[in-house]
């Protein structure tokens, strides 16, 4: 099959920039074909799962994106040497794959200046870090790493964000304009949003399916902590909160969770997924106010019009015991709430009969809220 393909693409290439190929059939590739031998190098956009290629092939040096899944690397110097023919990378994913040995020489190093995202993962803690220890991004560069069981997390995860703010040159306190969280059921994301920028810096660690829940917790302590040695006076905390990851679910993490959750700085606008299981009814079940006490904008996204009477009484358990978390923070005599603004955000615009459902919803938190508080859609009042 790969000869079929090379002498296709050689036929067809003299113009190619973009090149997706997949073989299903492969479990994880490690043989090199030279399937690229006739490609020039206006290539910028190489997408490859179950696919290898020479990786020191001229073709390689103009890709700004790439995308490879299921390739086994003889070492990770050659993730390292492929990297480095890539001056002009700007996204680069690596996922499902995995490296036979990994590099030693601490004094090599790879400036990818122009890089904007990094997805990393290699099988192994130690095969992540070793490439992340070579390599430099630029500060405006994201990162996603892939967690595995180890022993280790906590000294893991520090590592990496040493790695990322440090050899990356991301200022988190420098450039701050505000912070965010967010919790899903398969990853946690910290985003930096800066003052310069619409777009936030992010750092990201997926894979919770794979490893234990101390393991878990330890991460998400260790994001709570760097958060809050981040954030200044003036930083603004917006907390994303979906289904919870599946450790979560059993009722002594939760609590763990709650505590480690309640060490965030102060939370200003808080964005609810709503799922059936979600992380905020954790939060209420226990009774965790103070972790909403300074909510300013709360929002519900990805509402479902056509279940909007199966979410109404939900949602407004939990706008009530949003709003008189905030209010029990209040000075004495201070009668202004904390709370501003609740946003209903639909995933699909409403036909005319679920709009005169809207609207019940609407009178029902404005009778919790106050009238004029609560937005639809696109944030004009409804």
């Amino acid at each position: 099959m790969p000869l079929d393909v090379a002498f296709h693409l050689g036929r067809a290439s003299l113009n190619l920039e973009k090149l997706s190929l997949t073989d299903r059939e492969t479990v994880s590739s490690n043989d090199e074909v030279d399937l690229l031998v006739e490609i020039p190098p206006q290539l910028k956009d190489l997408t490859l799962d179950g696919v290898s290629i020479r990786w020191d092939s001229e073709v390689v040096h103009g890709l700004k994106f790439i995308s490879l899944s299921r390739i086994h690397f003889p070492s990770t110097k050659a993730v390292l040497d492929f990297l480095s023919h890539c001056p002009q990378l700007q996204r680069a994913i690596f996922r499902e794959c995995t490296t036979r040995s990994t590099f030693t020489n601490s004094s090599y190093s790879i400036q990818l200046s122009r890089l904007s995202f990094l997805h990393i993962d290699l099988g192994s803690l130690e095969a992540i870090d070793n490439i992340l220890a070579s390599l430099k991004g630029s500060e405006r560069s994201s990162l996603s790493i892939y967690l595995y069981p180890s022993e280790n997390v906590g000294g893991f995860l520090q590592s990496q964000v040493a790695g990322w703010t440090s050899n990356w040159n991301v200022t988190p306190t420098l450039q701050l304009g505000g912070l965010q969280l967010d919790i899903n059921t398969h990853d946690l994301r910290v985003g930096i949003l800066t003052l310069s920028d619409p777009e936030p810096l992010t750092f990201t660690i997926e894979g919770f399916t794979r490893i234990e829940e101390t393991e878990l917790l330890v991460a998400f302590s260790f994001v709570v902590d760097m958060l809050a040695s981040w954030a200044r006076e003036s930083a603004t905390i917006h907390l994303k909160l979906g289904n919870p990851p599946y450790p979560f679910r059993e009722v002594p993490t939760q609590r763990l969770f709650v505590n480690a959750l309640s060490r965030l700085p102060p939370i200003t606008s808080l964005e609810i997924l709503v799922e059936t299981g979600s992380l905020p009814d954790i939060l209420i079940r226990e009774g965790a106010s103070s972790v909403f006490r300074n909510v300013c904008t709360l929002s519900f996204s990805e509402l479902d019009p056509s279940e909007l009477s199966e979410n109404l009484e939900w949602i407004s358990r939990t706008v009530r015991f949003i709003k008189a978390a905030t209010e029990s923070s209040l000075d004495e005599g201070d009668r202004k709430p904390k709370l501003q603004k609740v946003e209903l955000r639909f995933i699909y615009p409403t036909d005319s009969n679920e709009a005169e459902y809207v609207e019940v919803i609407v009178g029902e938190l404005e009778g919790i809220v106050g009238p004029g508080m609560v937005f639809v859609d696109n944030g004009e009042p409804y």
